[in-house]
């Protein structure tokens, strides 16, 4: 089936229309679908912002995305009804997910909604969102894009980056929620969400070098949006 599909990066205004009168459908026979957004899906159109895979005579799924600098946000993701459940779905994402990490993105975050779509996104190896402590729900994700450096038990704990769930004033004997060990030789990038709030201690050959919240622990950007981002680490 797959060869028989199509995926447009750029889309015709009649492509457009053909998912209006398909999500107004949906909205009048089930109650449900995504047309209560279409102005943030005209929006989408108009910035170039929405991707759509067709058969060989209609557009069956599309989905529209906003930039975040070094990460991209699904804002709605939809398979026509009749063609889920046949791998359609974990195809089209594979390939704008490509996209994405072509365009050099690091990472994809989105919202579970429907809250069904939660397995689907889970499969596609999605991470679920740890507390932050903003306005985000429980059903939010991410997936890395790139490779990166994993938090782990086993640490150098000479050479390490430290990231507590909590403020600096808080943490007194606490451990931290998150440690990655750091190898000067082979420096992978750290992603991780935050709050800007958090505790970061970096420590290098047995000495802290600098400590403090995420928002003033660096002369250059390491958090963007509700993510940690780390290439590199410079005294």
């Amino acid at each position: 089936m797959k060869n028989h599909l199509e995926i447009k990066f750029e889309i015709a205004n009649f492509e457009l229309e053909e998912i209006e009168n398909w999500l107004k459908e949906e909205l009048l026979t089930s109650n449900n679908g995504f047309y209560h957004n279409w102005n943030l899906i005209a929006k989408a159109y108009s910035e170039n912002k929405i991707v759509i895979i067709k058969n060989e005579i209609n557009v069956i799924g599309f989905l529209i995305w906003c930039d975040f600098n070094m990460y991209a946000e699904i804002d709605i993701f939809e398979i026509k009804r009749e063609f889920r459940k046949k791998g359609i779905g974990k195809y089209f994402f594979n390939e704008v997910s490509t996209f994405f990490k072509n365009h050099n993105f690091s990472a994809i975050k989105l919202f579970c909604e429907p809250q069904e779509s939660e397995k689907f996104w889970i499969k596609m190896e999605f991470i679920k969102f740890p507390k932050i402590g903003y306005s985000i729900s429980d059903l939010t994700y991410f997936k890395p894009l790139i490779e990166i450096n994993e938090p782990t038990i086993e640490i150098d704990e000479n050479n390490k980056l430290e990231l507590w769930d909590l403020e600096p004033y808080q943490i007194k004997d606490t451990k931290p929620k998150w440690i990655w060990s750091i190898n000067s030789e082979k420096f992978l990038p750290i992603l991780n969400p935050c709050n800007s709030d958090w505790n970061i201690r970096w420590t290098k050959n047995g000495k802290v070098i600098r400590e403090n919240k995420v928002k003033r622990f660096s002369n250059t950007e390491i958090e963007f949006g509700n993510f940690l981002f780390v290439e590199e680490l410079t005294e």
